[in-house]
């Protein structure tokens, strides 16, 4: 049956609902604003980045997920061609780390 071999925990769309409901997360509100744009209002509705970062970092089953260091990845044994798929493997993650780090060693504000 392909309920079993997905390893589904739900037969129908009220029992995956009711999962959602009772298992997952609340999601933080959107905050609204209004912006003033050539005479019109808009709407703009977002998400605090701080409290979403607070979310992720301070919740244990990310832990696994976040990564804090760059990292370099290559597809051959010689190291020779450099792999970016990732955030944490590019030359910006890189940078900043390394600027960061020579900031604070030298006591002096990056920005």
């Amino acid at each position: 049956m392909v309920q079993e071999r997905l390893e589904l925990t739900f037969k129908n769309a009220r029992e995956l609902n009711k999962l959602i409901d009772d298992r997952l997360p609340d999601r933080l509100p959107f905050q609204r604003h209004e912006l003033m744009m050539d005479e019109k209002v808009c709407e703009v509705y977002f998400w605090d980045i701080l409290a979403c970062i607070r979310g992720l970092f301070g919740d244990p089953d990310f832990a696994p997920y976040l990564i804090f260091a760059p990292e370099k990845h290559y597809a051959d044994k010689e190291k020779q061609e450099h792999m970016y798929h990732n955030m944490h493997t590019g030359k910006w993650w890189w940078s900043t780390q390394v600027s960061y780090h020579m900031c604070v060693s030298c006591k002096v504000d990056p920005g």
